[in-house]
């Protein structure tokens, strides 16, 4: 990890690409940017998420590996990123999507670090002390002040940020990092399916339930709430080798 002023830089991380202006800029409860990163055409959307817990780094080194593997290959093709908004239709289509196969036959939407405030203090949680993976606004949000969900649901930038891009992006399927249990964790009915072809890959075993209630989760809001299938990859412990994992997410990303 490396700061320059006041803004948390991952060690080669490109910059937001300025195809993302229809969107506005995301910014942490300090003002650390909290980029967003699009690659492909205007078609099915596949999202990619890491840093939502500050102190798992594991993921943020990963999909910044991605984030350069992807630059280049778009820039050597030169396929422009597209950010046109979605179609209203979003429930019925959401019903037929199918896994795109290549790269060239989806939109990929990146968000490379997610709570840039606590990565930089290497904290679990934001800035306001608030655990943004339990801020989401669930049916069982739990809403006192002793939760690490916070009072109010969304009531944190770094939250609004991600409800923000999935409306914008309306994506079929959301893959976040997260660290340490070793697993591939899914929500949603038709994220099994996913889970297990991950899992085929690299050799991490599925968990539909993690064995601990998770009020206010991103997977509990799309996976089992909205029917948008949510993949939590967790990642081992890092000083295990994660090349094998890193190859199955770029497979799912058809890349």
């Amino acid at each position: 990890m490396n700061a320059v002023g006041n803004d948390t830089m991952v060690v080669d991380k490109p910059q937001t690409p300025s195809e993302n202006a229809r969107l506005p800029d995301f910014h942490s409860v300090e003002g650390r940017a909290i980029p967003v990163h699009t690659f492909g055409s205007d078609g099915r959307t596949i999202m990619l998420m890491a840093g939502v817990h500050g102190d798992e780094t594991s993921g943020v080194a990963m999909v910044a590996s991605i984030l350069r593997r992807l630059e280049a290959q778009f820039a050597s093709s030169k396929s422009a990123p597209n950010t046109n908004h979605p179609s209203a239709d979003r429930r019925a289509r959401r019903v037929e999507r199918q896994a795109p196969n290549t790269v060239t036959e989806c939109r990929m939407v990146i968000m490379p670090l997610c709570n840039p405030d606590g990565y930089e203090a290497g904290t679990r949680r934001n800035a306001r002390k608030i655990d943004i993976n339990r801020n989401f606004p669930t049916k069982d949000f739990v809403g006192e002040a002793d939760h690490p969900g916070g009072v109010e649901a969304a009531s944190e930038p770094e939250t609004r940020a991600i409800l923000e891009v999935v409306e914008h992006f309306d994506p079929y399927l959301i893959i976040t990092l997260h660290e340490a249990m070793a697993c591939v964790n899914y929500n949603g009915t038709t994220a099994e399916a996913v889970a297990d072809r991950i899992s085929a890959c690299c050799g991490l075993p599925t968990m539909g339930d993690i064995g601990y209630p998770c009020p206010g989760s991103m997977g509990t809001y799309y996976g089992w709430e909205r029917e948008l299938p949510v993949i939590t990859l967790e990642l081992p412990k890092p000083d295990v080798d994660m090349s094998l994992i890193e190859q199955a997410v770029l497979k799912e990303l058809g890349i």
